[in-house]
Formats: structure tokens, sequence, C-alpha cells
């Protein structure tokens, strides 16, 4: 009868978990951000199932290296059923939701209902697990990844399982692909085995990198066999030498990846409108600096009390460190590789309190602050919606919001509905869209396609605004 209970409360929170990470993710997609990389995706995506072929080569990065092709395959295998910018996105918001119950399953299998719940309520109202998880971006799938690479973590190190090894290093080869971050995550997994003494089995870990490197070899046999060789080798050691400093907020932002802060990057010029159209904001901003001491709380927990989960303190320890070292800039999104390591450690810092008090009312004011948490998280980022709903254009990372952009291009394609390839042509407009010259290149598109009077028709309107 007690398994029984056990397994309704597990559905319970199952399905509870489901519908409230649905919430700011599978809704409001007329807000989702696309730029040019989403857009250069969906035209690669419609391109690759007009005339199928292999992808050598991903995205530029920023550091002005091009991407592995991972995501984008990836991307071609969501969209299988549509090319459409909103269908890829509900898919990956779709992959993001359903993530989330299984992590709460994940969570209570290596530590505890209470802690479960915490962290899977944290990983669904978190601001930023919140905007990486519905856009066409490889950072937003890097949790479909991550998320078993977690589970098969701690059936490595807790449960000594060494046939994990195998797997373990499948996953972390294909994360240093699908983001460079993945890279930084593997050299802080190797270093933790090493320190743990993990018991590992090598030759799975050779097999499992090479199992992992299948995808890669596309991108390999280009650089080998471009002219000059290797390209990417050469930006990448360009980069390397370029003028980088030394940034602090490296050693910061895993500690903001729970709360509202950090988001002056998404939301550029615009933050201070932001914040001051909505006045509860501007008290938030103390809420958030206050919370940097919970994660203390459950690092002292681990390290006094359960050492048998050190190794997510030595993520935290080992990987900002890195980036700080390489002087690698601290883009909010080179950390989405934490967000199940931080969520756990905030939970274990409400579960620890949780189950060291005896008194019920104790018990309830910890989950009253956790609800108050909570809460704040969630009014920060319906504020967020608002805001983008209301301006529409944001002067930051974020841009203009999607359903804009489908209505601007709507409208510069409104003589061409009738095209056999509108698709294609919809795709490459919003690539094109905030080019310069955007009617030479839908004219050169058409004269491709041999519509000769539609590419003259686009060089006419050029010439008008030229002259207007």
């Amino acid at each position: 009868m007690g398994n029984k209970i056990m397994n309704k409360k597990t559905w319970f929170w199952v399905l509870v978990l489901f519908f409230v990470a649905a919430f700011f993710r599978i809704f409001f997609f007329d807000l989702i951000e696309f730029k040019t990389d989403e857009a250069i995706t969906v035209f690669q995506t419609v391109q690759f199932y007009l005339d199928p072929h292999i992808i050598q080569r991903g995205l530029i990065s920023g550091i002005g290296v091009y991407n592995f092709p991972l995501f984008n395959y990836l991307v071609i295998i969501l969209s299988v059923f549509s090319r459409n910018p909103e269908h890829i996105s509900f898919v990956i918001a779709l992959i993001n939701t359903l993530l989330v119950p299984i992590f709460f399953l994940i969570i209570r299998r290596y530590y505890d209902q209470v802690t479960a719940v915490f962290a899977s309520l944290l990983l669904a109202f978190s601001p930023w697990a919140i905007i990486y998880s519905r856009k066409i971006w490889a950072q937003d799938l890097i949790l479909l990844l991550l998320i078993p690479f977690f589970a098969l973590l701690h059936e490595l190190i807790l449960r000594k399982k060494s046939q994990m090894t195998m797997p373990i290093f499948i996953i972390l080869v294909l994360l240093s692909q699908l983001h460079a971050s993945g890279i930084f995550l593997s050299a802080a997994t190797i270093l933790i085995i090493i320190l743990l003494r993990v018991k590992i089995n090598f030759w799975q870990a050779l097999i499992g990198i090479l199992i992992g490197s299948i995808v890669a070899i596309p991108y390999i046999v280009f650089q080998l066999t471009s002219n000059p060789q290797c390209p990417d080798c050469e930006a990448f050691f360009k980069y390397q030498s370029s003028a980088r400093s030394f940034d602090i907020y490296n050693l910061i932002r895993p500690f903001q990846l729970m709360n509202g802060q950090g988001y002056h990057f998404v939301l550029g010029d615009s933050y201070d409108g932001f914040i001051a159209s909505f006045s509860l904001l501007k008290y938030l901003k103390y809420f958030f600096l206050s919370s940097f001491i919970i994660p203390f709380i459950g690092i002292f927990f681990i390290i006094t009390k359960k050492r048998e989960y050190l190794f997510l303190v030595m993520y935290l320890v080992i990987i900002p460190p890195l980036y700080f070292v390489t002087r690698t800039i601290p883009y909010m999104h080179y950390f989405v590789i934490l967000i199940p390591i931080i969520v756990t450690v905030y939970a274990l810092s409400f579960s620890s309190i949780f189950n060291l008090l005896k008194a019920r009312l104790l018990k309830s004011l910890v989950i009253v602050s956790f609800g108050v948490f909570i809460s704040v998280n969630i009014v920060f980022v319906y504020c967020f919606y608002q805001y983008l709903s209301i301006a529409k254009v944001i002067q930051g990372d974020y841009g203009p919001i999607f359903s804009l952009t489908k209505q601007t291009v709507d409208q510069r394609l409104q003589d061409y509905r009738n095209v056999q390839y509108y698709n294609e042509l919809q795709s490459y407009t919003y690539v094109i869209l905030g080019s310069k010259d955007f009617n030479a290149k839908l004219s050169n598109f058409f004269v491709y396609h041999g519509d000769t009077e539609f590419a003259a028709l686009e060089l006419e309107k050029q010439t008008k605004e030229v002259f207007k």
C-alpha cells in the first residue's frame, strides 16, 4: 500500500511539474527570440530537405570558429514535420518541458523526494533555464544531453557502476560538439574522476570518444581538405592572440542562474525601460542579491554531511575558474552547462534545513521561504514577457520579437505568395531581413530560381529606396 501511495505521489509531481514548466516554455510563442543565428539555422534546414546533403559546419561562433554540425542535424530531426520557426521552437520547448519531470525522477532516485521537488521547481522557474529553452539555438538543446549525463554521472560515482563509462564519454563528446562549454564540462569531469579516484573502464572511455566523434567526421574532413588546411584552427589561434581580459564575472555567473540577475545582456539599452515599467522590479534586485547566500548553505551541507555529493561542488569550483583563466567572455549562455548542478545545490540548501528541522512550524517556514523564492522568479519572468509584448523590439541581444519579424517578412513578400518555392523564399528572407542590400540579395535569389521579372522588381524597389 505504501508503494502505491508513493507511486501516486510521484505521478502527481510528474504531472504538476510538466504543467508548471510548460507555462513559460510552450506558450507566448509570438515573443520568442528569432535573430540571424536562428534564421540561418531554419534556412539551412529548409535547404537540407530540398536537397539532402552532408552538413560539414554549423553556425559561426562568437570567437570566429565554426561550430560542429551536430545542432543542425538535431534541428533537421526535430523539423521533420514542419520547418516553420514556431513549430521548431515549440518542439524544442516541449523537449525542455518534458526534461523537468524527468529531472525530478532522477533527483528523487539519488537524493530524496523533498530535494527532488525543490530542484525541479527551481529548474521549472529559473529565468535563465526558461530563456534558453525555446529558441532555435544550440544552448537550448544542451539539457537534452545534459540531463542523461547527470543521471549517468550519479550511477558512476555514487553506485560505482564503471559500465557507465562509455555512455558518459559519448555524451561528453556530443556536448562538446553542441557547444564549446561542453569542452569545459569534459575537462572538469576528467579532473573530478582523477581526484576522486573514480573507477572507470578506459577501453570503454576510448570507444565512447570514438562513437561520439562519428557525427564530427564531416567537420574534420572539411578542415583536412580545405585550402588553406584547417581554417577554423587559424581562426581559433587568431582568437587566442586577441586582446582579452580576465573577467571576475566568470566566477559569479553560476550563482545568477537561479534568478533574474544578468539580464542586462539580454535587454541591453532596454534594461532601464524594463525596470521602470514595473515598479516591483526595483526591489527584486535586492532580493536576488541576498539570495546569493542560498547555494552556500547547500555547499556547506555537502562538505560537512554528505560528502558523497562532493563532485557537485567540484564542478562549481573547477569550471568557473577555467572560464576565468582562459579569459572567456562571461556570457550567461556559457553557464547553461552548469544548470543541473547549481539547481541541485540550491535544492539541497532548502531540503537540508527542511529535513533537519523537527517542528512543523519551522518546516512550514522553509516551504514558505522557498515559495517566496520561486514566486519572485515567476513575477520576474512574467514581467519580462509583458515587457516583450509591449516593447516588441529590444535594444539588446534579444532583438525584435518573432511576431514582429514575421509580420515584416510577410509584408515584404506579399507580392510573391504564389511562387512554388515560397517556404524557401520566406526562410531566406528571415536571414537577410536586416541587410542594407536586402533588395539586391532578394533579387539574386530570384535570379537563381529563374524568376527574372521578380528580380527586376526587387532592383526597382531598391532604386526607389535610394532616391526616397
